[in-house]
């Protein structure tokens, strides 16, 4: 082969169509497409193969020569003698899956250097270089997840072993809000699983998230990431300060502008001490979601093990080419699900209510703000709101674990931005409770005995 040209392997490209002449049926067992093949005239002959097999033509010498000249490509490809070689050349059809691998590895190889390419281009003209990366790894990866190495069906043993390797690390990589309560109904966010939040204005929706994702970093001691699109970083930090040390603004700001010495020392000793310091905050306005992708995994390569990404608001996230509202929000809700499931974390987005619910003064599944894809990616939705007493309630408002339309009160320390607890808002939230934790107690008791065959 020539050095000068792209990687390609033209006697694995004859030989794999050699082998669909010889025997059709060897076609099911290889997952290419024409581009996958570099000769020009084999990724033609290919592609009418393909269009044979969808259209059910049995593919032979004749019938795929009356095709070719159908559109008039039967000399082009080198007609009946270009034909005859492809079967004389492949002895066997067999090793057709090898050959398979082959040409999808040149593939693979044509399609990254083609990338670089256009990634030399851009970086020499971009001005926004975190967003050149992005788009760099987008289109890479895009590379990596094509091609003969993707399953597409897996066996039961397949499934076993995801199951098995799921269910053993399900509790330490699932993401908990650290209130038991809602918790035990919950079941916890798994890695690849998305939950949305809704609010209204002035319900600490923004606050709640910020403690939910210091319980799980205190408690796991894994990293949480929270993408603060509205706040800025210092106001993100005399938050954690406020909820994580239980301090008022004031006594905050008297520390850090001098007139407590040491305080910035102690302070950050407990940060520490209690573990608040694995709360990651990136505080650029305006993200796009493949930037959320991108700089999630920066912070996974350099800080080590993370569990949960949390992002302030979906209404603030940008999307490139959305013309409205709609779309904007729609993509981002989607390809929310998406990420989740590429990073394998637990992802939470915060949302604002629409307008119907704000009139209403009620939160339902369909209340998040700009479209109803939020509740369609979301595998767990909660609601926060006020009741006529002016208290703080949670309500489940999609669970895929389990029960939902349940509601629980928080106790809320508004000088510290703490939420201390959610407790069970009526009977019917106590019974479904009180069945959560009695199915946990029984998992934990059956863990605890070895298994016997009951045949």
């Amino acid at each position: 082969m020539n050095n000068t040209l792209p990687p390609h392997s033209e006697d694995a490209e004859k030989s794999i169509l050699g082998a669909i002449l010889l025997d059709p049926d060897s076609y099911h067992k290889i997952n290419l497409i024409p581009d996958d093949f570099y000769v020009g005239r084999n990724r033609l002959i290919f592609t009418v193969l393909q269009r044979m097999f969808i259209e059910g033509i049995g593919p032979d010498l004749v019938t795929l020569s009356e095709e070719l000249n159908v559109i008039n490509k039967y000399n082009q490809v080198g007609g009946a003698g270009y034909l005859a070689e492809l079967i004389e050349y492949t002895p066997t059809a067999a090793n057709i899956e090898y050959y398979a691998r082959i040409v999808s590895t040149k593939s693979k190889q044509r399609q990254v250097i083609a990338a670089a390419r256009d990634i030399l281009s851009k970086a020499n003209n971009t001005d926004d270089p975190d967003l050149l990366i992005s788009e760099s790894f987008a289109a890479l990866q895009h590379v990596g997840q094509s091609g003969q190495s993707e399953k597409i069906w897996l066996t039961a043993a397949d499934m076993a072993a995801e199951y098995e390797s799921f269910i053993k690390s399900r509790d330490s990589l699932c993401f908990n809000t650290g209130f038991p309560d809602l918790d035990v109904v919950l079941g916890g966010v798994s890695p690849g699983e998305v939950m949305m939040i809704v609010g209204y204005s002035g319900t600490f929706k923004s606050a709640y998230l910020q403690n939910i994702l210091i319980n799980s970093a205190h408690r796991t001691g894994r990293k949480s990431l929270f993408f603060s699109m509205e706040m800025p970083a210092n106001l993100v930090y005399q938050r954690t300060v406020q909820i994580g040390l239980e301090q008022s603004t004031y006594f905050i700001e008297s520390g850090y502008s001098g007139r407590k010495p040491g305080y910035q020392e102690q302070t950050a000793s407990e940060i520490a001490r209690l573990g608040i310091d694995n709360l990651l905050t990136c505080p650029k306005p305006a993200l796009t979601i493949e930037q959320v992708e991108h700089y999630s995994r920066l912070a996974r390569a350099r800080f080590g093990d993370v569990g949960v990404v949390g992002i302030d608001y979906l209404g603030l996230m940008a999307a490139d080419g959305a013309k409205s509202e709609y779309e904007r929000i729609s993509y981002c809700a989607e390809q929310s699900k998406i990420i989740a499931k590429r990073l394998n974390m637990p992802v939470v987005i915060l949302t604002q209510i629409n307008r119907a619910s704000a009139r209403d003064g009620e939160i339902e599944t369909w209340s998040a703000k700009g479209s109803g894809a939020v509740e369609a990616s979301a595998d767990y939705m909660l609601g926060i709101q006020r009741n006529q007493q002016k208290e703080i309630i949670v309500k489940i408002l999609k669970n895929r674990s389990g029960e939902a339309n349940l509601q629980f009160r928080a106790d809320l320390d508004a000088k510290y931005l703490k939420f201390r607890s959610l407790e069970p808002y009526n009977e019917i939230c106590s019974k479904n409770v009180n069945r959560g934790k009695e199915r946990k107690a029984n998992r934990i008791k059956e863990a605890a005995y070895d298994y016997h065959d009951p045949y």
